[in-house]
């Protein structure tokens, strides 16, 4: 099995959970995601961390960005292993190497602006009006604005769109 490459350096921290994977597929088997975008499995991508066959290229993958964070494969693996907190830090490793889909950032630049990823369309308040729905609370912009500020989201986001992504 090779090192990790000085580039994930990091994640080193986790590998000695991800050698306790001994691939049984539960967390495939489990995987939402997985069912309907077969491209997407948890499996593979610990079964790469395994091998050590990572390198920026393995971040480069944008694979790992349609893990729905549902946490499905972490209850369900019998070995106990966080594979979302797993998925997570490469997610956050792909991040700091400027590394996120242009639909991850248009919904951070949404988010950041609106405090929501999609706005509500005039035909969905009105159905609501009609089925005399409560009227949906408003996004505290300024507490979202707060708290991205505070993660480092906002410095990442404005990163990412300097480095053209």
């Amino acid at each position: 099995m090779t090192e990790p490459s000085e580039l994930l350096e990091e994640f080193k921290e986790l590998f000695d959970i991800v050698k306790l994977c001994y691939q049984c597929g539960t967390c495939a088997g489990g995987c939402p995601v997985f069912r309907q975008y077969t491209e997407f499995n948890p499996r593979r991508v610990m079964e790469k961390l395994l091998l050590g066959d990572y390198d920026e290229q393995f971040i480069d993958d944008q694979q790992i960005w349609y893990c729905s964070m549902c946490y499905t494969c972490s209850t369900r693996c019998p070995q106990g292993i966080d594979i979302g907190h797993v998925i997570t830090e490469l997610k956050n490793l792909a991040v700091k190497l400027r590394n996120v889909p242009p639909g991850i950032v248009a919904e951070m630049e949404a988010i950041l602006e609106t405090g929501t990823t999609a706005a509500i369309s005039q035909s969905i308040l009105k159905k609501r009006e009609r089925l005399e729905l409560p009227e949906l609370p408003k996004a505290d912009l300024d507490e979202i604005q707060k708290l991205m500020e505070a993660t480092g989201a906002v410095e990442s986001l404005s990163q990412i769109k300097e480095a053209g992504n």
